[in-house]
């Protein structure tokens, strides 16, 4: 049996999961090429027939942070990512990222924030612009854990103050 793009995309999250610890991400983009890098070598290596590519046009003005496309490009799996790095990285903690950095992300802003992947996630599928969609925020320090879940999202222990709010749709 062949492996199915949302397959991919979920053994990739949970690949992540278990190598997170291995990696210093400092931004969404460096989550993003991780995960981008992961599910090439896997297409590559399985010979599977999907692409895989990063801010990937849906639809006119509408980009998705990852896609997984089929071989005729019709779009298998759009992801929308948010990353926050752990506040004890601030620099006046002795970390490595500025201390007017943080917080990163927004929790539920309209021009862009977690609450509006979610919604973006859910657009996607719904306009028929992809067959599933993921909205995927990596919490690092579990600073915005406490937080009610949007609609349709949960919130995921990774381990060693790693939370992950997850939502799908199509999947």
């Amino acid at each position: 049996m062949m492996t199915t793009a949302i397959d991919l995309f979920e053994d990739v999250m949970e690949w992540l999961r278990e190598h997170y610890s291995e990696y210093r991400f400092f931004t969404e983009r460096d989550v993003v090429w991780t995960v981008q890098m992961e599910i090439g070598r896997v297409i590559r290596a399985e010979g599977l027939p999907y692409h895989v590519f990063n801010d990937y046009r849906v639809a006119p003005r509408v980009r998705a942070d990852l896609v997984i496309t089929d071989p005729n490009a019709r779009i298998e799996v759009a992801a929308e990512f948010k990353y926050e790095p752990s506040h004890n990285r601030k620099v006046r903690l002795g970390g490595d990222i500025m201390d007017g950095k943080f917080p990163v992300v927004f929790w539920n802003d309209p021009s862009g924030s977690v609450g509006k992947d979610v919604v973006r996630v859910r657009d996607f599928v719904r306009n028929g612009w992809a067959q599933s969609g993921y909205s995927v925020f990596v919490d690092e320090g579990s600073y915005f854990s406490w937080r009610e879940p949007f609609e349709g999202a949960k919130w995921l222990d990774w381990g060693g103050g790693v939370s992950v709010l997850r939502s799908s749709l199509g999947t």
